[in-house]
């Protein structure tokens, strides 16, 4: 998560930071209280981004991964879940089930699709593997508890019944050693798992705490992981010279002696879940 050999901007990186969070506060203000411009948003955003990437001549392989995943993200990820949220009572609980169908196809696909995330040969990298794949056979057994049935609307607000707190704890943890390596080489995702986190608990409070508080985290990682992504295929540049002082980055191999004792830690955590939840659901069914 370098821009230099010497480390990071501090001025860069305090930017992008402010940027992010009054970027997620808007978004998270539009969710709660105006969907309908936030829809629009969404949509409008999506329609400018599709028509400069088929007039751009100077596409890449990592260009077209990257419209790809806005394009899951914005019209398929947060536009269905605005649309869902504006029918009527009736036709949501017409809809109720097939969409939360969709729902979990795209949260299993986009789980499972991190499993083959490069690991930039990095041991944190490789162990992330077999997290992730814990973390998707966890989720799994939860949405069985549910009979798939994950998804609810209430007020407008979107949510994820599949997600206990300790699994999205777990999750957190996963990703912040993901994020660190090489692969995400971008300032713009640093602060993805703290918004994540503290925009559950303010949706969480703005819904008068209506439900469990892991019931909006999915909306909440929804609202986040769309905006940033957002922000880096539209980066908010400064209006100044980045100059120093830097922040030191660590080498790889520091960050695995940082992550890979968490990793196993989380790891045997989602293993103790995992058997549990097996026993219940033999005893269940």
């Amino acid at each position: 998560m370098m821009n230099s050999e010497l480390g990071i901007h501090l001025t860069l990186l305090l930017w992008n930071s402010s940027i992010a969070i009054l970027a997620v506060a808007l978004v998270c203000y539009l969710a709660s209280y105006r969907q309908s411009i936030l829809f629009l948003l969404v949509m409008t955003i999506a329609l400018l981004a599709g028509i400069q990437f088929t007039y751009d001549t100077h596409q890449n392989p990592i260009k077209i991964m990257g419209f790809i995943k806005l394009m899951l993200l914005l019209p398929l990820g947060l536009g269905a879940v605005l649309v869902f949220a504006s029918f009527s009572e009736d036709k949501q609980q017409r809809f109720l089930v097939w969409f939360s169908r969709y729902i979990n196809f795209a949260v299993v696909a986009n789980i499972f699709a991190m499993v083959f995330s490069p690991d930039g040969g990095t041991y944190r990298g490789f162990l992330s593997r077999f997290v992730c794949l814990g973390l998707l056979v966890w989720l799994l057994q939860e949405m069985t508890k549910e009979r798939f049935q994950t998804t609810l609307f209430d007020r407008g607000f979107f949510i994820f019944r599949s997600s206990p707190l300790q699994w999205v704890y777990c999750h957190a943890a996963y990703r912040l050693a993901l994020l660190s390596l090489p692969t995400f080489d971008s300032l713009q995702y640093l602060l993805l798992e703290p918004l994540s986190l503290i925009l559950m608990f303010v949706l969480y409070h703005l819904h008068k705490k209506r439900y469990f508080l892991h019931y909006y985290f999915g909306f909440a990682d929804t609202l986040v992981v769309t905006t940033l992504t957002v922000l880096t295929w539209y980066p908010i540049l400064p209006p100044f010279e980045p100059k120093g002082p830097y922040v030191s980055s660590l080498t790889q191999n520091q960050w695995d002696m940082i992550f890979i004792p968490i990793q196993l830690t989380v790891f045997g955590i989602v293993l103790r879940a995992i058997f549990k939840n097996r026993s219940t659901l033999t005893t269940n069914w």
